[in-house]
């Protein structure tokens, strides 16, 4: 009886967990389609689509077609990717709503399919394919082809894998499927875009504001002035009836401006987005002032779908003299790199603020290391971001001396930028100094063992700064590690500007310190392993990147900007030596200095407090140049992720604005040999401990049963 119950029993458990199986099984094939009902457990969510990518998919203005061009047999090393590549196109399939549609095509299996991808250039690769009886060489594909519209995007095989060969050990991965896919759906959805025909689709209207001149300040300006204004004013209403007569979501009023910075300016409101622009920036240049070009390509800013236009101000390359002579042409910056590196986000324009004049077809304006810049220059940028721009800042305290490298010396010339008294306006002072700190990257430094053979010793440091913990600002919460190379560092005075709000986006360790360089002269940081530089007692935490947001003040808020003193100063030149009627002259002098603003209004535009907009300072900009690529190497992709979140952030009102990280490195932390035999000494412990346990509980147990 007590065996046929115990039978009962497991006869009971085994029936009941084939149920429960069953049933997991079947719950599981109902809820397949349904994605909210999966939650990804990974730290980065490498197995769903970030927020990011769901809006961009959502915004779709009509289909997307992507066919993956995939050969079934194909090499083993490629097989375990294709199931990963399906599961991210159906997950954006399911997101889209059906505006992702995809197809999956073997060109081996159909000649018709296989013209129809060769008029598209997709050719086969030869690959070596190995199987047990032979090998041989075969040709295959492993493609996407993104298309909306006529706008095609290809992607071979060099664009959708990583190879990495370790000790004769091959290991291929896919890359960010989900950056590539979701930057070549915005690449040809916004290459396709134009003007008309988002203005034909939008549902909301667009508020266009003109800001007149009012009657009382026109007693200041030049009659012959005076007509070329209205001239220009009369262009930018017939530009807008022309916009009006085909879209009927063109609303347009006048209205007299309520004070002096108001006075010429275009303002474009569409949803909660809204530009502003002068009509022209300075009086001399009225009539030569595009107005059209100006109101297109902010309605291109303000209106969604678009390539973003980005503004790059890179130095000219540094080139030693004696080389120089011998070059036919100058090379270039070894900040052009990031033309290339950018060209998928933006489209990319080369800007010069010499002229006085802010960009107003750009998005976001990035400076790489900005030397020596005028007067001019830097009011432009100012009114730039009074306009509402957005700007990314990276600065240097120092350059490499080219000559000094070529003799094997790490030499730095202090570099000056010329925005000091801009940032501090801002609250912002800039230490021109170089920033050390023993938490650090070692560096790389060849060393020649006997003729011909060299190798490289990682040698510690303190001018290659780490950062990998304490991170809390959007920009970098989804960077695991982080470098700069040759730094400086900020101090924030929070009593200057109390409408900014600062934010610090890297900190140095509390083990840092700065080292001063001369400003004629400069410092040598060759590295030493003989004699390492010693922590000062005054070391502590800098800051080395912050953020600025809200509503700035100009630094010629109350103040002549530099295009209204080259004026005064013509017509100051003008009137030179007529002297006559002193007493005259003293008077209207005397009437000139009780003058109201209206009266001393000499028709130049200038904003002296912006709209809520963002900033970013970065006391380096070696991280993303050529010579760092060269010195981080792998962890070059997080300084481009780095750059990339912080032309994101600068242009986003909101805070999760961050992409993907999957596929992004996540290195362990350097061990000391130290530390390392401490852990080793202690795992030999441990295990000759759980041995002579096993051993003691096998004896008792042996002695109980002998007992």
């Amino acid at each position: 009886m007590a065996i046929k119950n115990k039978i009962k029993d497991k006869l009971n458990i085994w029936i009941t967990i084939i149920l429960l199986g069953l049933n997991l099984f079947a719950f599981n094939f109902l809820i397949r389609d349904w994605h909210g009902a999966r939650v990804d457990l990974t730290e980065y969510n490498e197995h769903s689509l970030s927020g990011h990518t769901r809006k961009v998919l959502r915004k779709l203005p009509d289909r997307v077609e992507i066919v993956g061009i995939f050969s079934k047999n194909t090499h083993k090393l490629l097989k375990p990717l294709l199931p990963k590549i399906q599961d991210m196109l159906g997950d954006y399939v399911a997101e889209s709503g059906g505006r992702v549609v995809v197809e999956l095509e073997d060109p081996e299996s159909d000649r018709e399919v296989k013209s129809v991808f060769e008029n598209y250039g997709i050719k086969p690769m030869p690959m070596p394919l190995a199987s047990k009886y032979k090998q041989e060489v075969k040709s295959i594909y492993f493609n996407i082809i993104i298309k909306y519209g006529d706008q095609t995007l290809k992607y071979g095989i060099d664009n959708l894998i990583d190879v990495k060969d370790e000790g004769g050990k091959v290991d291929v991965s896919l890359k960010n499927m989900e950056l590539l896919l979701t930057r070549g759906i915005k690449k040809v959805t916004t290459s396709f875009t134009s003007l008309d025909s988002v203005l034909a689709n939008i549902t909301s209207p667009v508020q266009i504001i003109f800001h007149q001149l009012p009657e009382e300040y026109k007693q200041n300006i030049a009659p012959e002035k005076l007509k070329e204004i209205q001239s220009s004013t009369e262009k930018l209403e017939n530009k807008i009836q022309s916009l009006q007569k085909r879209f009927n979501n063109i609303k347009y009023k006048k209205v007299k401006a309520k004070n002096q910075e108001k006075i010429f300016m275009v303002e474009i409101n569409y949803g909660s987005k809204k530009i502003e622009f002068p009509l022209f920036m300075q009086t001399a240049e009225v009539s030569s002032s595009d107005i059209s070009e100006r109101v297109e390509t902010s309605l291109k800013r303000v209106l969604p779908g678009f390539t973003r236009r980005l503004g790059l101000i890179i130095p000219p390359a540094d080139v030693n003299p004696m080389m120089a002579r011998q070059m036919r042409r100058r090379p270039p910056s070894q900040f052009a790199i990031l033309k290339q590196l950018l060209q998928e986000d933006f489209e990319i324009e080369e800007v010069d603020l010499e002229s006085g004049n802010p960009p107003l077809n750009i998005d976001v304006l990035l400076l790489a290391r900005p030397e020596e810049m005028s007067e001019k220059a830097v009011y432009a940028l100012d009114q730039y971001i009074m306009l509402g721009g957005s700007v990314v800042i990276l600065l240097d305290p120092g350059k490499l001396d080219m000559m000094a490298l070529a003799q094997s010396k790490l030499k730095l010339n202090a570099v000056k930028s010329g925005l000091e008294e801009l940032m501090a306006n801002w609250g912002v002072n800039y230490k021109q100094q170089i920033l050390a700190d023993k938490k650090n990257l070692p560096y790389p430094m060849p060393r020649e063992i006997q003729p011909g053979l060299v190798v490289v010793d990682d040698v510690p440091y303190n001018y290659f700064i780490k950062y990998d913990s304490g991170f809390e600002h959007p920009i970098v919460a989804n960077i695991p590690i982080f470098s700069t190379l040759w730094t400086g560092a900020f101090e924030i005075n929070n009593e200057k500007n109390k409408n900014i709000k600062i934010r610090p986006v890297l900190k140095s360790s509390s083990k840092s310190w700065l080292k001063k360089i001369d400003p004629e002269s400069g410092v040598d940081l060759t590295p030493n392993p003989a004699a390492q530089e010693s922590e000062p007692p005054d070391s502590r935490q800098h800051l080395v990147a912050v953020s600025l947001e809200g509503k700035f003040t100009s630094l010629y808020k109350g103040k002549k900007s530099p295009l209204e003193k080259n004026e005064s100063d013509k017509q100051a030149d003008d009137k030179s030596g007529d002297k006559s009627n002193d007493k005259a002259v003293d008077k209207s002098t005397d009437k000139a200095e009780n003058k109201s603003d209206q009266q001393n209004f000499q028709g130049e535009p200038k904003k002296e407090v912006s709209p809520e907009t963002r900033v970013l300072l970065v006391a380096d900009s070696d991280f993303i140049s050529e010579i760092g690529m060269k010195i981080l190497e792998n962890k070059y992709s997080l300084s481009l992720k780095f750059l990339r979140n912080s032309l994101e952030w600068v242009q986003s009102s909101q805070e999760d604005f961050v992409t993907s990280s999957k596929g992004m490195p996540r290195p362990l932390d350097d061990m000391s040999p130290k530390k390392k035999s401490y852990i080793q000494h202690f795992i030999w412990i441990i295990s000759l401990l759980a041995l002579a346990f096993i051993f003691a509980i096998l004896f008792l147990t042996r002695r109980r049963n002998i007992q």
